[in-house]
């Protein structure tokens, strides 16, 4: 889409024309609520309250309930946690790499955005207006 704001003063009359940078300018809030979303601090320290309590139950729940040996039990539940956690932090990698969800990328794309801007401002408005018109046409 393109705005275009005119304003006149009582001298002359002047039309700027502003293309936005992306189409995804807002950025998107978790549908998640606070307590569970990783990007905000009482989600952080709440899964690691979880991550914390949740080996310690397994290990009574074993312990008491089916009667592993302690000594067994700690270490299966040690291994299988930490590769549990190993496995899922793999994955969230992968899947940030993926989606180019990563601080890198952010800021490559917020870079090449100020660019573009900086180079946008510096075109005369004939040299605008002829690429809002070749952007309206190569849309359709």
């Amino acid at each position: 889409t393109t705005t275009t704001t005119t304003t006149t003063t009582s001298s002359s009359s002047t039309s700027k024309t502003s293309l936005p940078m992306s189409e995804n300018q807002n950025e998107t809030k978790s549908s998640l609520p606070v307590l569970l979303d990783p990007g905000t601090k009482g989600g952080a320290v709440f899964l690691s309250l979880v991550l914390f309590i949740v080996p310690i139950i397994g290990y009574n729940i074993a312990v008491g309930v089916f009667g592993v040996d302690e000594i067994e039990a700690g270490r299966d539940i040690g291994v299988g946690f930490t590769v549990f956690t190993m496995i899922l932090w793999g994955a969230s990698y992968i899947f940030r790499v993926a989606t180019k969800d990563m601080t890198y990328a952010k800021q490559l794309k917020d870079y090449e955005d100020a660019v573009i801007a900086k180079r946008l401002e510096e075109l005369d408005e004939d040299e605008v207006q002829a690429l809002v018109e070749e952007i309206d046409r190569d849309q359709f």
